[in-house]
């Protein structure tokens, strides 16, 4: 869990850039079909190859006999033979600016990175510098903290949950050994919105996470928050 922690903490974007509607919809289809193509277990090179093609190999550099990203590190660590390193990548679109962050780990005494934790962030000039849902809470009371995608959606004004800020998922099982893939099921997908409130003054964060047993998306936490002034 540390790590993932870390991921977050990287930090809320900066950037700016105005959505043009039907061109913002288009490039984000596109940006959701590459995420889902990068894998758990692909290693740096394989997903040096999904995101820069034929080129993949100007971008890719050998440190201490593994193959990893010529851009630096947000940060490296080595604890008791297990490596791992985060990286974050930028893209200031006009009509989507976003931020994409990947976690790598190698098997112990190994020097192969392969893929285990992604986030995908949507910048926005708002409050919270992320792109936030256009619905609103009727009421936070209203919520009673396990609901499904459809059952939130009842909540909210409009129909469906609306923009998404975040998108993280992890799966470790690529470095795990059986053992410890018997004893821990370190893997999930979240994703989170920022709603309007029925009060002018206030949003709400709301966490979903993917429930592996019943196949759906279900409220994992909400947090209210101030909105601050300009």
């Amino acid at each position: 869990m540390k790590q993932l922690v870390l991921v977050l903490v990287i930090g809320v974007l900066c950037l700016s850039g105005t959505l043009d509607g039907q061109a913002a919809s288009k490039e984000e289809q596109r940006v959701l079909k590459e995420y889902r193509s990068f894998k758990f277990g692909l290693t740096v090179t394989q997903i040096a190859k999904i995101m820069y093609g034929t080129s993949y190999k100007q971008h890719l550099k050998q440190t201490n006999g593994a193959t990893v990203f010529k851009k630096k590190a947000n940060w490296t660590q080595n604890e008791q033979g297990y490596r791992s390193r985060g990286y974050s990548f930028y893209d200031q679109s006009k009509t989507l600016p976003r931020l994409m962050m990947f976690e790598f780990h190698t098997k112990k005494n190994q020097k192969t990175y392969f893929l285990v934790q992604k986030t995908l962030q949507f910048a926005a000039d708002t409050n919270s510098g992320l792109r936030e849902s256009t619905r609103t809470l009727k009421h936070v009371t209203y919520i009673r903290g396990d609901e499904t995608e459809t059952e939130l959606d009842e909540l909210l004004s409009g129909k469906g949950l609306g923009q998404v800020a975040m998108r993280w998922s992890w799966d470790f099982t690529s470095v795990q050994t059986k053992q410890e893939r018997k004893e821990y099921k370190y893997r999930g997908q979240i994703k989170i919105y920022t709603f309007k409130s029925s009060n002018p003054k206030k949003q709400i964060e709301a966490t979903m996470k993917f429930d592996h047993a019943s196949k759906q998306y279900k409220l994992n936490n909400y947090t209210i928050l101030p909105i601050k002034t300009k």
